[in-house]
């Protein structure tokens, strides 16, 4: 059964962990919320679309990573997003699993 993309990145979370990376979950969208009245409020994460699954944090350098699934595609704001961050210098790579963290980020 191929892995799912929450999967991934809950085993690149790990990784990182095990390996003493800084490694933080990125939660975008907006979302409708019942607050304890039973009042329905909307609830926006703040981030802009396009942003990637995880940042890590490692060598001194900032990577944007993007978690997909072996046939996963990018979105198109996904790919506005990386073409934003990579033209002003920052890492940004698509990880299908935890071996493409470790060469981005170790060059094995």
């Amino acid at each position: 059964m191929p892995k799912r993309e929450h999967n991934i990145q809950n085993e690149i979370r790990i990784w990182c962990g095990e390996h003493d990376l800084l490694c933080f979950r990125c939660n975008v969208g907006k979302f409708k919320i019942i607050d304890s009245r039973g009042n329905i409020r909307h609830f926006d994460t703040g981030l802009p679309e396009g942003f990637p699954d995880l940042i890590i944090l490692a060598n001194h350098t900032i990577y944007f990573c993007e978690c997909k699934t072996l046939t996963g595609k990018q979105r198109e704001a996904q790919i506005n997003f990386m073409n934003i961050v990579t033209k002003k210098g920052y890492n940004y790579f698509i990880a299908r699993s935890v071996k493409d963290v470790e060469e981005v980020i170790y060059g094995n």
